[in-house]
């Protein structure tokens, strides 16, 4: 019975490690900024060490190796009361309170000293703390020393003080989600303490029997292990301004790729020794079978399951979600546009018998060559002997082609060798044209193609201009959505910001130069007279608190540190390389470079971007807006 409590006791102390690890890189990766966050850090890397070093005492055979197991975990132990004081700081920070955050800050570097004494006073042999050699056995502990009870006073100080802030933040909340998520914090707080305090080194009566303890270890590593999680879960939003929904994804996605699996492959490594003894197969040959059907059934079952994980975060917005989902695999990208481009050339190609074609479509404010069958040399040749811009006019002028049979004369223009035939949309806009190396008379004469062939290019060239359309449609719906994309970010970001308010930040919002409907206009000023002027020298940006972390560097000058700012929020604002020229995005960085960076004419910008002028200053109404709300960012990072 106690061999098996034993085994019982390492697997779960194997499953709290891999869940409290997991848990601890998912909270550093996603908050670290957030002093809250910070300190749960803290807190799970202690029992991530008390953990591990149990489970490596558990293997250990020397003497001297369990002893210096056991006060290493002392760093773990240690560090725990610290970081409930530093919890109930961050605390004390968001709730109304923060005039007491500011003075415990400095009891929260000296209980971290203290710690790091406690820690010391193990680690280096003393018997101050913990005495004894630490024995082999199932519960093997040291025995206390002359200051464990101060340790221990100081572990319960800092849970007490903990809990005060938690019910002092849940009473000043000002949402129900915020009261709900600080109410689990209060139900799992206790987690850590839970997991690292060394009970047994307190003793235990000579009545008790071994297997009770395990058996109430087994019972309080289950209870960590919940209670870690719901801990994790309701600090995950503390400081993050993003929508409920993404942060629950997130965090029960992670679960799944991390713990999850994590914990599934320790229990299968656990009964394997159990195959062995059954089916007689060597112990390698069963791992190695083993991790084959992991590796292939596990991500199959993480996919199966996703889809109700996502039903339940979202619960309300179904059907949108579920749209979004299929949308990649219904959208006609332009590799699928390319492809069906060459497809239908070649099927072109080859119905007249001809080796060489192309297909020629807009491009930016150019036309490029978009598909081609046959010899690259021909292509390049018609292109030197005909310019396009001689050539294009003439394929604007002809009328759009119905869906019928081709036009017996003057349906194509031609040119080098080559019969260009127009696309148009079904509204009559031109969308490029399709060439072939073909003799003008005889493609023109009415009677030199069999009725098949004629109703087969009709078809095919149907085909491209509804692609295109489709292409062209769809690229203006993604521009729409990349233009809203600040808009829907901003009121996510208010939502967050409601949602996890307190008095004193709402309060502290009142004077917030960014959310003054005037900053747009503010940041236009600005920028019209960047190179110098009234409106730059004077400018209330001033007052943002990215400028004045920054006036230091610029030799104390407000000015140079206002233009440094607004540099900074229109390089962030630069795409990636990748994404189109043509995009909306490189349209509005390059407005914003050209008119203030490079103090170009609106006549000059405006024409190297091919639009008109009153077009130009739509454009820059929308740039100047994109760049406001990049400075409203960087002010929160600041704030933050």
């Amino acid at each position: 019975m106690i061999a098996i409590l034993e085994q019982l006791n390492l697997l779960l102390a194997a499953v709290v490690l891999i869940v409290t690890f997991s848990l601890l890189a998912y909270i550093a990766m996603q908050n670290w900024r957030n002093d809250i966050a910070r300190a749960l850090v803290v807190l799970l890397a202690g029992v991530v060490i008390v953990y591990g070093g149990d489970l490596l005492l558990a293997r250990a055979t020397r003497a001297a190796t369990m002893d210096v197991l056991g006060r290493a975990q002392w760093l773990g132990i240690a560090m725990v009361p610290a970081a409930y004081i530093h919890l109930a700081n961050g605390l004390f920070a968001i709730s109304e309170s923060q005039a007491l955050a500011l003075r415990s800050r400095r009891l929260v570097y000296l209980a971290y000293l203290g710690s790091l004494i406690f820690f010391l006073l193990v680690a280096l042999g003393t018997d101050l703390v913990v005495q004894g050699g630490l024995p082999s056995g199932p519960i093997a502990q040291f025995r206390p020393g002359p200051l464990f009870w101060s340790y221990a006073l100081f572990f319960v100080i800092g849970a007490v003080v903990a809990f005060v802030a938690i019910v002092q933040s849940q009473r000043s909340a000002l949402t129900a989600n915020q009261r709900r998520r600080l109410m689990y914090l209060g139900a799992s707080f206790a987690a850590p303490g839970i997991g690292v305090f060394p009970f047994l080194v307190v003793g235990m009566p000579a009545a008790v029997p071994i297997s009770v303890v395990l058996f109430l270890q087994a019972i309080a590593s289950v209870i960590v292990t919940v209670m870690i999680t719901i801990m994790t879960y309701s600090i995950a939003f503390q400081g993050v301004l993003l929508p409920d929904r993404l942060i629950k994804q997130d965090f029960l996605r992670w679960w799944l790729y991390g713990p999850f699996i994590g914990i599934s492959i320790v229990l299968f490594i656990q009964v394997v020794p159990l195959f062995e003894r059954l089916l007689g197969f060597p112990q390698n040959t069963l791992l190695t079978f083993g991790v084959m059907l992991m590796t292939v059934l596990m991500p199959l079952f993480v996919s199966r399951v996703k889809p109700y994980l996502d039903t339940l975060v979202y619960m309300q917005d179904q059907d949108e979600i579920d749209y979004l989902r299929k949308l990649p695999r219904s959208t006609f990208t332009r590799a699928d546009l390319r492809a069906l481009l060459e497809n239908s050339l070649v099927a072109i190609c080859g119905a007249l018998r001809v080796e060489t074609g192309f297909v020629l479509v807009p491009d930016a404010n150019e036309y490029s060559i978009r598909a081609v069958c046959g010899s690259r040399r021909e292509v390049k040749r018609f292109l030197g002997d005909c310019p396009l811009p001689d050539l294009l006019p003439q394929l604007q002028q002809l009328p759009p082609r119905g869906r019928g049979l081709l036009p017996p004369t003057d349906a194509f223009v031609a040119c080098g060798g080559f019969c260009l035939l127009p696309l148009h949309s079904p509204d009559g806009l031109f969308l490029g044209a399709v060439a072939v190396a073909y003799q003008p008379e005889t493609l023109q004469s009415e009677t030199s193609l069999m009725p098949e062939t004629r109703q087969l290019i009709s078809v095919l060239t149907h085909q491209m201009e509804l692609a295109l359309s489709t292409v062209q449609m769809q690229q203006r719906i993604f521009d729409a959505l990349r233009g809203l994309a600040p808009e829907m970010e901003s009121l996510q970001h208010v939502v967050s910001q409601l949602e996890q308010g307190t008095a004193p930040d709402l309060a502290a919002t009142d004077g917030e130069m960014v959310l003054s409907p005037d900053f747009p206009q503010l940041v236009k000023d600005a920028l019209t007279q960047f190179w110098g002027g009234p409106k730059l020298a004077d400018s209330p940006l001033m007052g943002l608190r990215t400028v004045k972390r920054v006036i230091q560097d610029q030799g104390g000058s407000p000015t140079r540190a206002l233009q440094v700012v607004l540099r900074q929020a229109i390089s962030n604002l630069r795409p990636d390389e990748q994404l189109a020229p043509s995009g909306q995005e490189w349209l509005l960085y390059n407005l914003l470079e050209g008119r203030f960076l490079q103090r170009k004419t609106v006549r000059d910008v405006a024409n190297r971007l091919a639009m008109s002028e009153s077009d130009f200053y739509r454009k820059q109404r929308i740039a100047i807006e994109e760049v406001a709300r990049q400075l409203a960012l960087m002010e929160e990072d600041v704030r933050s």
